[in-house]
C-alpha cells in the first residue's frame, strides 16, 4: 500500500515571517512609511545617538579644544507573544463550502476556503491591535509591549505639553485645530529640525477637524467643492488610526523604530486540521507566535501633543 501523505497548512521560520509581515504591513505606521523597520532582531537592539555641542570661539593661535561630544543609546527589546485559537469547522458550513464539505457529519476535511478564511481574519485582527499598540500599548497588560506614547510619558526630555507645548484647553474641533493643535506642535520642532524631512501624523479626529476647517475656508472663497489635500504648510498631515483622539506627533522617521524577529524561527503560523492527523475532534487548530517592540533614538527631537483632560 502506497504512503499516504498529508499536507497540513503550516507555516513556520522565512515563511511565517512572510506570512506575518503581510500583517505588519496593513498597520498605518507601517504601510505609510511613517517609522523605520528594524526586522531580525531576536533579543535587544541598541538605539546609538551622538550629540555634538560645537565649541566655536574667537580664533587664536595654538589648538584649544571645545564643545562636547556625548554618546548615549537607548534599546528596543521586542516583546514574544503567541495567539492560540481553535475553531469548529461546523460553524463553518452554513455560510462556506457546504457542497465541498459533502453531506459527511463528521466535516472530514477542512476545505482550502475556510482555511484561508480563518488565515485571513486572523492576520487583520493582529494588524489592528499592533496599529494601536505601537502607540498606545502598555506593557503592563501581558499581551502588549509599551510603545511609544507610553514610553513618552516616562521621558522628560520628549517635547510635549509641561516640557515646551501648552496644553489646549479642550478636544481637537474646527475652531481650534489650528490655533491649539496643529501650530503650537509645528512651533515646537527644534530650530535645528525644521529643514529636515519630518513626519506630522494626527489622530482621525485631528484630520477630521482640519478637513472641515479647510471645507469651511473653502466655501467662504468660492471653492466649496476642490478636492483638497490634507497638507498644512510645507509639511503633510499623515492619519494614523492607532494615534489616541486629540493627538499629533512630529519627528524624523529616522528617530522612531519598529522592531521584530520577523524572520526568525520561532516565528509561527500554523493551522492545522486535526481531523487530517487522526485525532477526530472536528476542529481546526492554529497558533501565531512573533515578536514586537517600539524604541527611538533622540527624545528631543519628537514632539507629542495631546490634550489632557
Amino acid at each position: 500500500m502506497a504512503t499516504t501523505t498529508t499536507i497540513q497548512s503550516a507555516y513556520n521560520g522565512k515563511s511565517a515571517g512572510a506570512i506575518i509581515g503581510q500583517a505588519f504591513k496593513e498597520i498605518d505606521a507601517i504601510s505609510k512609511g511613517l517609522i523605520t523597520i528594524a526586522e531580525d532582531v531576536n533579543f535587544k537592539l541598541a538605539l546609538r545617538k551622538i550629540q555634538y555641542t560645537n565649541g566655536t570661539t574667537a580664533y587664536s593661535c595654538g589648538f584649544t579644544p571645545a564643545g562636547a561630544m556625548v554618546l548615549n543609546e537607548n534599546s528596543l527589546e521586542p516583546k514574544k507573544f503567541k495567539n492560540d485559537l481553535d475553531v469548529c469547522k461546523e460553524d463553518f458550513r452554513a455560510t462556506w463550502s457546504d457542497s465541498i464539505m459533502g453531506p459527511n457529519a463528521s466535516n472530514p476535511n477542512a476545505p482550502a476556503d475556510i482555511m484561508e478564511a480563518i488565515q485571513m481574519e486572523v492576520l487583520g485582527s493582529m494588524a489592528e491591535k499592533l496599529g494601536t499598540d505601537i502607540w498606545q500599548g502598555n506593557d503592563s497588560d501581558t499581551s502588549e509591549f509599551d510603545g511609544f506614547l507610553t514610553l513618552w510619558a516616562n521621558d522628560d526630555d520628549i517635547i510635549k505639553v509641561g516640557n515646551g507645548i501648552t496644553d489646549p484647553t479642550g478636544p481637537v474641533t474646527e475652531a481650534n485645530v489650528l490655533t491649539q493643535y496643529l501650530k503650537p506642535a509645528l512651533n515646537a520642532v527644534p530650530y535645528a529640525l525644521r529643514r529636515k524631512e519630518l513626519i506630522v501624523a494626527v489622530s482621525p479626529d485631528v484630520a477630521q477637524a482640519y478637513a472641515f476647517s479647510l471645507a469651511t475656508a473653502g466655501v467662504t472663497n468660492g471653492f466649496g467643492n476642490t478636492d483638497f489635500a490634507l497638507n498644512f504648510g510645507r509639511y503633510t498631515i499623515n492619519v494614523d488610526n492607532g494615534l489616541p483622539d486629540n493627538t499629533i506627533v512630529v519627528f524624523e522617521k529616522k528617530n522612531l523604530v519598529f522592531g521584530t524577529g520577523l524572520l526568525a524561527d520561532y516565528n509561527t503560523f500554523t493551522l492545522v486540521d486535526e481531523d487530517s492527523i487522526g485525532l477526530l475532534t472536528g476542529k481546526v487548530r492554529g497558533k501565531v507566535v512573533y515578536s514586537a517592540g517600539v524604541g527611538y533614538y533622540n527624545p528631543t527631537e519628537i514632539v507629542w501633543l495631546t490634550y489632557v483632560d
